[in-house]
């Protein structure tokens, strides 16, 4: 019998560490919609419900904004409280003189997820990277069209919106991407839901940084 009970016992303590494990790669956060029907995935106090893929530092909150300093080779956080399918996203974001960063949609939390889903590209690289590579694209998938302001410092909105196969983005109001993903061969296999995040600052350069005060998801 006390073979039985040690067995037994073990079982238990297993069973709470696994529960423990997939709470801490799900974690259950409770959204409130605002008045439009938005969930904020960013609370301006923590990152409850995110995820860093290797360097938890290299996201820091100060007043209410989420400021990553140069950091490694295209790290990221994703909210990992829930996956999207269609969606609204709206993102504001400010990237240093030299800076380069993302916003990814429909990801895996796993290395390199813009090959799996998407990265709308942030981007104050020198010199200017091409229209697929640049602020407002889908990174290496869709060029913008027209090409955004890229001046640093200052704040600007993306407005994200994914249903089916079709993905636009704005940047400050103006559409620069309206891309049906079953038009290559590229992009008609990629996952139609996934999650939602941000990238780290990683140019290379001293002294750059990338922020972000606004990450709110409407489901459609």
């Amino acid at each position: 019998m006390r073979s039985g009970f040690i067995k037994a016992l073990a079982a238990i303590l297993l069973a709470g560490w696994l529960a423990c494990v997939a709470c801490a790669e799900s974690p259950a956060v409770a959204l409130v919609p605002d008045q439009e029907g938005y969930l904020p995935l960013f609370n301006g106090r923590d990152l409850a419900g995110w995820k860093v893929w290797k360097n938890q530092g290299d996201f820091q909150i100060r007043d209410g904004i989420v400021r990553c300093q140069r950091g490694g080779d295209g790290q990221f956080m994703l909210y990992m409280g829930q996956e999207f399918a269609d969606f609204e996203l709206v993102v504001e974001w400010r990237v240093s003189p030299k800076g380069n960063s993302g916003v990814f949609i429909r990801s895996p939390f796993r290395e390199w997820p813009w090959d799996t889903g998407y990265e709308v590209q942030i981007s104050n690289e020198q010199p200017p990277r091409d229209e697929t590579h640049c602020s407002g694209s889908l990174y290496g998938y869709a060029a913008v069209s027209p090409r955004p302001d890229e001046t640093p410092e200052r704040w600007r909105t993306y407005r994200i919106r994914a249903v089916g196969n079709r993905i636009t983005v704005a940047v400050d109001g103006t559409q620069v991407i309206d891309f049906d993903q079953s038009t290559t061969d590229k992009t008609r296999t990629k996952q139609m839901s996934g999650f939602i995040g941000v990238q780290d600052s990683h140019s290379g350069d001293e002294g750059t940084w990338v922020e972000y005060r606004t990450i709110k998801v409407k489901p459609l």
